[in-house]
């Protein structure tokens, strides 16, 4: 080894130097790094014994660190290049992995808020590691959404049935129509339609039927349409809108072909199903100046066309919204007079065929509003029943007839009117038990008048009811006999107390043979049945002599009395009819 020798004295600090080179005292016999001349160097210091024992000299060798390392430069050079390639590599790695791994998930991350905003994102693809995977399922993904959104978006404006415009968007559809009219002073017509006897069909032939002919109904309707806009707004009804730009009249054409449509019989799932249609027409700017208007009027006019007679075309006119708004108010009234105890019972006597003695009175039920005076029972009897008042006010005549009637001789009876849904409700029996147990009236003074109807759902629940108050002892009475859809079936199923001749039989009686021979076959069935009569509407001697020489059990009309307050029947019941008449 090309080592260098150099003699160092010590000094009296101890130190070891030569005069340019200076180590400690402690420098020791390890190898150390000392700044030589040569530059750095390895080098070893080595005590040179004195004759006294104390060394005053040193040997110090020396090697340097350039030459003692100039033999594994290629190893750090070595080194070096492959540290830059590796370096070379971990970035050639670290863009491939951002540009496989990283730029795919911002890419995601922006489709996913593109899709959170409700727009339709989707992702490319490059490859088929874990990351396309995940891709092609955010792609799935969104598709599915996107198809969800617009399945959602039709059902939210289209009906599930028929595949027609829902109320909504038709609503929307009149309104930019009517917008559109204003704007060209043009007309619009808005038909509002429904299927006569869809209830029926539903009841007897089952749901999947009616839904079939809805269907049906729903595809001939767009076939004569001629481009008007069909739309189902729930159950039976449609309504199509009609713009009369250049063709007026076409509402009404389109009205009568429908009507022509539909009343030919349909071939729905194996069924023949005879059906029919009640159209309402109202027309913009006459009938309404927007498109709510326009529909409530049209259905007005088709209430209107339904209760003037099935498979009819009616068009609005002012007298229709009257009517509904007087109907309104009567309704809500009605909920008042229910709560405040507005009724009050008259009573009109019945009496025997010779016109004397009184057997017995007929409750009639009266209105006294206290802002619109007396309102006729023809009124507001049938809203009260299509809204289901009738029960609660129903109660309340059982129970104030029986009262009044437990004050008179036990000889006169009470009849009171019953209505088909009133004596179809639950419980019906036990409000007649409660009335007779609270007045204390007996059972075979009361009378319950029902009509024919309320046979038409069957004969089955309403014998039952018949029988229990039989059971009681009560009185039936079959009322308006002859006027509906009379039958001898129900006579025969059940045998009444009494039969109530209408008065429709008893005007025409003293001069018109037909009249009176209807009412002498009544009279002569009923005894044949050992059923009583009673003749309604009995206003003149000739048609009393006429009743009474046909055998009429007895009599009913303002020939005899006009109907009384309660304090009034107290008094003429024993009253001669001499002094009545006067």
């Amino acid at each position: 080894m090309p080592l260098t020798a150099q003699m160092l004295t010590r000094t009296r600090g101890g130190a070891w130097t030569d005069g340019h080179l200076t180590l400690p005292a402690d420098t020791g016999r390890a190898v150390t790094s000392v700044m030589a001349r040569g530059g750095r160097s390895f080098a070893i210091l080595r005590p040179l014994a004195a004759p006294n024992g104390r060394a005053q000299a040193a040997l110090l060798l020396s090697y340097p660190i350039t030459r003692a390392m100039q033999s594994y430069r290629s190893i750090q050079l070595g080194l070096i290049a492959a540290g830059l390639a590796w370096l070379l590599m971990i970035v050639l790695g670290t863009g491939r992995l951002a540009r496989g791994i990283a730029q795919p998930i911002v890419a995601l991350d922006a489709a996913a808020r593109r899709l959170e905003n409700g727009e339709r994102a989707e992702v490319a693809v490059d490859s088929d590691d874990e990351v396309g995977r995940l891709a092609r399922s955010f792609n799935r993904m969104s598709l599915g959404i996107k198809e969800r959104e617009q399945r959602i978006t039709h059902l939210a404006f289209h009906d599930g049935l028929t595949e027609l415009p829902n109320r909504v968007l038709f609503q929307q559809s009149l309104e930019q129509a009517v917008a559109r009219a204003a704007r060209m002073n043009e007309q619009v017509g808005v038909l509002c339609l429904d299927l006569d006897g869809f209830k029926s069909i539903n009841d007897t032939l089952g749901h999947p039927v009616g839904d079939a002919l809805l269907r049906q109904v729903a595809e001939r309707l767009l076939l004569v349409a001629d481009g008007a806009m069909v739309a189902r707004l729930g159950g039976d009804e449609f309504a199509i809108v009609v713009q009369e730009a250049e063709d007026i009249g076409r509402s009404r054409r389109l009205g009568r072909t429908i009507l022509d449509q539909f009343s030919e019989p349909l071939e729905v799932a194996d069924h023949t199903i005879v059906t029919g249609s009640s159209i309402g027409i109202a027309m913009f700017p006459a009938d309404g100046e927007d498109a709510a208007a326009l529909l409530k009027n049209a259905d007005l006019a088709l209430y209107r066309a339904k209760h003037d007679g099935r498979g009819e075309l009616r068009f609005f006119d002012q007298s229709l919204d009257e009517a509904a708004r007087r109907r309104r108010r009567i309704e809500t009234d009605l909920r008042v007079a229910i709560r405040t105890g507005q009724f009050k019972l008259n009573f009109q006597p019945i009496v025997a065929s010779d016109g004397e003695v009184i057997k017995g009175f007929e409750a009639l039920l009266r209105w006294p509003h206290p802002d619109h005076g007396l309102i006729p029972p023809v009124e507001f009897i049938p809203i009260a029943e299509e809204t289901g008042l009738i029960t609660q006010i129903g109660e309340w005549v059982l129970h104030e007839a029986c009262r009044v009637a437990a004050g008179w001789p036990e000889h006169v009876r009470v009849a009171v009117n019953v209505s088909p849904l009133q004596f179809r409700s639950p419980g019906f029996g036990s409000i007649v038990l409660q009335a007779l147990a609270i007045s204390g009236l007996a059972p075979n003074r009361l009378e319950i008048e029902i009509t024919e109807s309320v046979f038409l759902d069957g004969e089955t629940g309403v014998l039952q009811i018949l029988h229990m108050l039989r059971a009681l002892g009560v009185r039936v009475a079959l009322d308006d006999f002859g006027t509906g859809y009379s039958s001898l079936s129900y006579l025969r199923s059940f045998p009444f107390d009494k039969i109530k001749i209408d008065r429709s039989f008893i005007t025409n009686i003293a001069h018109d043979a037909s009249a009176a021979a209807i009412v002498k076959a009544i009279v002569d069935l009923a005894t044949a049945l050992h059923m009583e009569t009673t003749a309604e509407g009995v206003e003149n001697a000739g048609q009393h002599a006429e009743l009474q020489a046909q055998g009429c059990s007895t009599l009913q009309g303002f020939l005899f009395s006009k109907p009384l307050d309660e304090m009034s029947t107290r008094k003429i019941i024993d009253t001669p009819r001499s002094a009545r008449a006067a």
